[in-house]
């Protein structure tokens, strides 16, 4: 195993520096299944279209599952080659990645995924702060995404506060672990490949995700009951990002495709997400788990840890070395608003008008020739 992963370092640098306008194969790599909606249209259906589309001077090889390279490793993998484009949850790396993590951790000022995925694509694309981490860790950040509304599954009744206290949540980490603590249950932080495991064997009580997970992770086998309690929604790093060498490797025309493809998936994935959640629902409730309402003192708690928790995020982001928290989150919030305006003008089911939408607004706003070559 240790060979082959030297191996891998290899190829994948070899590629990352010999790029050229030879036709070549590049990695793709992704930690969730090739069946999760984060992989289906925006890694295997993106990589075959760029295939066509470029005339197969961008052909990508999809790894999914962590078959290449594991979350915690897939920063410093793309950094070095041995991923040409991957996805990155920013959680994983707070050191190197403390302007991602700081905007991450909004994911309670608006809860509307479809928001939050354009929005954090904006910033990540156009915030000259963004911009300086993601080139200071030889990243060309091209896209981010969002997750749909994260929920309490549980293998026990979470219905009220008082149920809540001193359960085991799953948690990504950040607020969401700080939001734990304020409502007196225990936060657990381990990846979502292993909340089977803990709900399975009692380790945990509720695994806090997006709800297509009762389908994607099996969690309808080991879940008995659903709080909807909107508890954020995750968007922290990138869906694609670029290693630089290969980026400034590529033609203009065939950066312009890249562009286009992800600004059609960025739309396609938020609708397939939302549709794999509602289908999840439906199966495990048809299957006997029971859906809860939160009480209006859960629903209380929450607003007044959102209202409290701000402070906390940017002592962390100072303590990270981000210069000036406080107006990275004030731009933040900015790019947010205006989403929200701009997508109350598009039917949000159309995928083309949501893709025009994210073309005209973000990506054709981006001037290839120099984008990326910093």
């Amino acid at each position: 195993m240790k060979n082959f992963k030297k191996i891998c370092f290899v190829l994948g640098t070899l590629t990352a520096t010999s790029t050229t306008a030879i036709a070549a194969n590049y990695n793709a790599n992704h930690f969730f299944a090739e069946r999760h909606s984060m992989v289906r249209g925006p890694y295997v259906e993106f990589a075959r279209r760029v295939a066509e589309k470029t005339n197969g001077d961008v052909t990508f090889q999809v790894f999914t599952g962590g078959s290449l390279l594991p979350p915690a490793a897939s920063l410093q993998g793309l950094r070095d080659g041995v991923a040409q484009i991957s996805y990155h949850a920013g959680t994983y790396t707070p050191a190197e990645l403390p302007v991602a993590n700081l905007i991450g951790n909004m994911a309670f000022y608006n809860t509307d995924p479809m928001v939050m995925a354009f929005a954090s694509t904006e910033f990540g694309l156009t915030n000259p702060a963004a911009l300086e981490e993601w080139a200071k860790n030889g990243v060309v950040f091209g896209g981010g995404y969002s997750t749909s509304q994260y929920f309490m599954m549980c293998n026990t009744t979470v219905e009220t506060l008082a149920d809540v206290k001193g359960k085991r949540l799953r948690m990504p980490g950040g607020a969401w672990t700080r939001f734990a603590e304020y409502i007196g249950a225990v936060p657990v932080s381990i990846p979502s490949s292993e909340m089977y495991t803990g709900l399975d064997t009692g380790s945990l009580d509720c695994a806090v995700a997006a709800a297509d997970a009762l389908d994607s992770f099996s969690l309808k086998d080991v879940v008995t009951s659903m709080n909807t309690l909107a508890i954020g929604n995750y968007y922290a790093g990138f869906e694609w990002g670029y290693n630089k060498a290969f980026w400034r490797g590529l033609s203009e025309d065939n950066k312009r495709v890249l562009f286009d493809e992800m600004a059609y998936e960025l739309a396609q994935h938020r609708l397939a997400f939302d549709a794999d959640v509602n289908k999840a629902v439906d199966a495990a409730k048809s299957n006997g788990m029971q859906v809860y309402s939160p009480d209006e003192a859960l629903v209380s708690s929450l607003n007044r840890f959102v209202a409290e928790d701000e402070k906390v995020l940017i002592e962390n982001a100072k303590k990270r070395g981000v210069e000036n928290p406080e107006e990275i989150l004030a731009q933040f919030k900015s790019i947010v608003d205006r989403w929200d305006a701009l997508l109350n003008s598009v039917d949000r089911k159309d995928v083309d008008a949501l893709a025009a939408l994210a073309k005209t607004e973000i990506y054709d706003r981006l001037d290839l020739s120099t984008y990326g070559m910093k």
